[in-house]
């Protein structure tokens, strides 16, 4: 099985957007642990994060002309890669970190 690096390579994403993801997750764990509440796994939570961000306008419409690796000469509007796959990234990346 590739790295999640390779993985990212072949998909074309990024592998800042995957570590962000992932901290995100990390500072939702940390703050819900602290108030003794109940966390969600990481694949409840990444389908709750992906509402809130559609719901907030953060959905890829077009790619953004700097700081990611799609370029503004790509003339797709679909998202770089689909929800499983990014999921599957995240889950290596994070089993990787242990």
């Amino acid at each position: 099985m590739p790295s999640w690096r390779e993985r990212c390579k072949e998909l074309g994403l990024d592998p800042q957007e995957l570590k962000s993801v992932s901290s995100r997750y990390e500072m939702y764990k940390s703050f819900t642990d602290a108030q003794g509440g109940e966390t969600l796994g990481l694949a409840r939570w990444y389908k709750w994060y992906r509402v809130e961000k559609l719901s907030e306008g953060h959905a890829m419409v077009t790619p953004p002309v700097q700081g990611c690796s799609v370029g503004p000469e790509i003339e797709t509007t679909a998202p770089v890669i689909g929800e499983p796959d990014f999921l599957q990234l995240l889950e290596l990346y994070r089993a990787a970190k242990t």
